[in-house]
């Protein structure tokens, strides 16, 4: 029996383990990651990647990479309500909204946009920036036990041969999945309900311009009279998956390849499209969020916390999250900077924000109903083995055809109740408007902003995600984003904020800490031409931002201190849950 010994042990090599891996790395924290597979995932799976988990590949330099492996922003057009791609169309949603120009604007809100990428496209740009950092992936490596101590945590590790590993670490976290073994040997519970709808997935590919034409878009509801389900694109070119519901007394082993075939063929609607069967599977939606996030020195992450119905695309963002929250925190508790209690702000702050995103990844799945409802037919009702060999089977009437004006009212219907599904596939607000209300940080008593599912107002609240600007330095055009320090706390002051510049050494020097400090205005660091900073918060005067590591905001003044030191010290010991030094060693 082999032994090993890291800081951090990490159960799953997805999204969520390697971009933890990767933060980790960056922190100089020794780490192992274990992965049951062999390799990476192979099928396309999750495929939305929002702004601010790009913001947080934007800090492992992969950013660029990421947005130029998506699929072409040209192609992002529309979401399609079908009798089948060559057949009826019911009705579209566009991508764009109502206003392109206010599509344009929110690009002001990030350096980075949404990209269509599929996970198994997604998983090797982020191994590869993991082994450029030095870190590996332990392949073939099954966690089948894990286990909390007093001062350290236990896994045991077993290869293809049967052959065992204990890995010591001081802690763990279980990126696992869904099925998270670690999650169930702690004997932590899921809250909400485990089974919504099961689903065949029926991975193909095929270029499907022909019968897309101007359509173009990452998801298709069809609504046949044969099959039904949802065809999402990951490349928006020639990689497809059909997603159909199905359910008792069928079994996934009933859908053999040639019910598959004909399932694809009925959804595509042209017999003279060609295409290809990659594979077939199956999976459960659930709407769940785990009632804790770890027991001891384990810590549960993305998919073994909580699990999403996949409308809205925010469950592999939530994950992506969690791993950057913790990460920071693991580096410092581990590092000597902040006491233990640190870590337990973990689950404080990304728990809240896992039951939102649950909760409205459920409400986006129920409120598709509504255009069933009016339409007159079933986008998830079961499809039937037997559905796939089924001919001329006669096509309901919908109300759909002619042009009077019933028909023409029935459309109208329709319309309306697509373009109440927006929040389904535009959740900006969610993804800019990331706050906690209870974790590492110093409330100041301000009132929560007015973010809603769509809307996202920029502000500095302690809690919130720290607003992007575009500043410049010497012509140069920098991100806010970009001057966050990842080894320590940023100090964000205006160009005539001395009263913080001049106490900062001795702050650091009493809490231990790297601050980096950042001026801006006409006379400091990088000047904010266009008032992006200002308008977004930015602190005036002799006010100040305190920014953690992960990008969100830890304390904030507006007003002059009549002893910075003191008022800085306290802050920075608070949100590393240390204990406050004493009056006299702060003047002595």
């Amino acid at each position: 029996m082999g032994r090993t010994r890291v800081e951090v042990a990490i159960v799953g090599a997805g999204p969520v383990g390697l971009t933890l891996a990767c933060l980790l790395q960056q922190q100089g924290i020794s780490f192992g990651l274990y992965e049951r597979r062999s390799e990476l995932h192979r099928q396309p799976q999750a495929h939305v990647i929002n702004m601010r988990t790009l913001e947080i590949f934007r800090q492992l330099g992969i950013d660029r990479k990421v947005a130029a492996a998506g699929a072409p922003l040209a192609r992002m057009r529309y979401i399609n309500w079908v009798q089948s791609l060559a057949g009826r169309e019911f009705g579209r949603l566009s991508l764009m909204g109502a206003s392109p120009e206010g599509m344009i604007e929110r690009l002001s809100y990030s350096p980075t946009m949404v990209v269509n990428l599929a996970q198994n496209r997604l998983e090797p740009i982020l191994h590869d920036r993991l082994q450029q950092l030095g870190g590996a992936v332990h392949f073939n490596a099954t966690v089948v036990s894990a286990q909390s101590g007093e001062t350290s945590a236990t896994m045991t590790v077993i290869d293809p041969v049967g052959e065992e590993t204990t890995v010591t670490a001081d802690y763990v976290v279980a990126c696992d999945g869904a099925g998270s073994g670690v999650r169930r040997g702690l004997g932590i519970e899921m809250m909400g309900p485990s089974s919504l709808q099961r689903f065949i997935n029926i991975y193909f590919t095929a270029n499907l311009d022909r019968v897309l034409g101007g359509r173009h878009g990452p998801v298709h509801w069809i609504i046949g009279p044969d099959v039904r389900g949802v065809l999402i694109g990951f490349d928006l070119a020639r990689v497809w998956a059909l997603m159909v519901p199905f359910g008792v007394p069928d079994n996934v082993d009933d859908y053999i390849p040639e019910v598959a075939r004909n399932l694809v063929a009925k959804a595509i609607g042209d017999p003279t499209i060609p295409f290809e069967i990659t594979s077939i599977g199956n999976w459960n939606m659930s709407s769940q969020v785990a009632e804790a996030y770890g027991a001891g020195r384990i810590f549960l992450a993305g998919d073994a916390a909580h699990r999403f119905p996949p409308s809205g695309g925010l469950g592999l963002n939530t994950g992506v999250q969690d791993a950057h929250n913790l990460a920071w925190k693991l580096a410092a508790v581990l590092k000597g900077h902040a006491d233990a209690a640190l870590l337990e702000t973990y689950q404080s702050e990304r728990q809240p924000i896992a039951q939102v995103n649950c909760e409205q990844s459920l409400m986006n799945s129920m409120k598709m109903g509504a255009v069933d409802d009016v339409l007159g037919a079933s986008s998830l009702s079961p499809v039937r083995p037997s559905d796939a060999f089924a001919t001329d089977t006669p096509i309901p009437d919908l109300g759909f055809d002619g042009d009077g004006p019933e028909v023409r009212a029935k459309r109208a219907a329709v319309q309306d109740a697509i373009n109440q599904q927006a929040e389904h596939f535009d959740s900006f607000g969610i993804d800019m408007g990331v706050t906690y209300e209870i974790g590492a940080f110093v409330q100041d008593g301000s009132p929560p902003g007015a973010n809603s599912v769509q809307t996202y107002f920029p502000n500095t609240r302690p809690g919130a995600r720290m607003p992007h600007a575009w500043l410049t330095k010497a012509g140069r055009r920098v991100s806010t984003l970009d001057l966050i320090s990842s080894n320590g706390f940023t100090l964000m002051i205006s160009d005539t904020g001395t009263q913080w510049r001049s106490v900062v050494s001795d702050v650091a020097r009493l809490t231990g800490q790297s601050i980096a400090v950042i001026s801006i205005g006409p006379g400091g660091d990088y000047q904010d031409p266009h008032a992006q900073w200002r308008n977004a918060g930015g602190p005036q005067g002799e006010g100040a931002i305190l920014v953690r590591a992960d990008g969100h905001v830890a304390w904030r003044t507006i007003t002059p201190r009549n002893d910075p030191t003191s008022e800085l010290v306290s802050a920075i010991n608070h949100i590393l849950c240390k204990s406050f030094l004493p009056t006299s060693e702060l003047v002595a």
